[in-house]
């Protein structure tokens, strides 16, 4: 009967001993992960909703938010064209691509949007009435979203100070508003200050569409990383590459964002190379 009762309470520690290795395990992933954690410039997050928000957090500089009513129409790369706002969330859906909120607000704000949240009820947002500033406590934590535990309750101690005056707004008006011009007034004001202390700058290779390269360039330039050349090359490269003479911050960054593979390689032009590959396909424009 001791026999039993020790090898239960064995089996016991186990179970315990596992289920904390386990929960030490998540919690470091999920610091390590953290957008927010990694002491970056600047953090992008998008709330999509009936009216879409842009937020982009700065400890030492101004913090914006880009209100994006439903009837905007904005460019969705990969070959999509121009949507309202308020159908990109059907459009993630159908074709079960949720990374296209990042791509949609990336290409539209000239920057790298880092976190993304869309509602987990798929429906078409016409009505623009409802223009709140900050995201709701289920929009936080109930929505859909790429951002670990961690970053969401950053998001939600950001969001306790509900203050306007702590924003520089930008609210945009469906009639009024142009497409060009808005991405000319806010170019530059979401760039990372490292990036330009570094001093790095960037060559793009692609194979088919100057147009899709120039798109690129602007966000990667938006976040303060200087494209110096777009060049055309007929070698079929199937996957996005990164090439560079050592790994940096910036090519670190290059590789993540885009999920392209960081080669270490002989350079001439630039400092670090980007061949499109496929992303001229995810990232197309038209």
């Amino acid at each position: 009967m001791s026999n039993l009762k020790s090898k239960s309470k064995i089996l016991n520690l186990s179970l315990l001993l596992i289920i904390g290795l386990v929960l030490i395990y998540m919690i470091f992933k999920n610091i390590t992960s953290s957008v927010f954690l990694k002491e970056k410039d600047r953090v992008n997050v998008v709330f999509y909703s009936q009216n879409s928000k842009f937020f982009s957090f700065s400890k030492k500089e101004v913090n914006y938010l880009v209100k994006f009513p439903a009837e905007i129409e904005i460019l969705i790369p990969g070959g999509y064209g121009f949507y309202r706002s308020g159908a990109l969330g059907k459009l993630a859906v159908l074709e079960n691509k949720p990374e296209l909120f990042k791509r949609a607000f990336s290409a539209t704000t000239s920057t790298f949007v880092d976190l993304y949240f869309y509602p987990a009820k798929t429906e078409i947002y016409y009505d623009t009435s409802v223009n709140k500033s900050f995201p709701s406590v289920g929009e936080i934590f109930l929505n859909k979203s790429n951002a670990n535990i961690i970053d969401k309750v950053i998001l939600f101690s950001l969001f306790l100070k509900r203050n306007d005056s702590d924003y520089k707004i930008i609210s945009l008006d469906s009639i009024l508003y142009d497409r060009e011009q808005f991405k000319k007034d806010i170019q530059g004001s979401f760039y990372k200050k490292i990036y330009r202390a570094i001093g790095e700058n960037v060559q793009i290779i692609y194979k088919k569409s100057y147009s899709t390269a120039l798109s690129i360039s602007s966000i990667i330039d938006g976040e303060g990383i200087r494209v110096v050349d777009l060049s055309q090359e007929k070698e079929d490269n199937k996957n996005c590459q990164v090439i560079t003479k050592k790994p940096s911050l910036i090519s670190q960054e290059l590789s993540r964002y885009f999920d392209c593979q960081l080669k270490i390689g002989e350079i001439t032009i630039s400092d670090i190379i980007l061949k499109l590959g496929s992303l001229e396909k995810d990232w197309a424009v038209r």
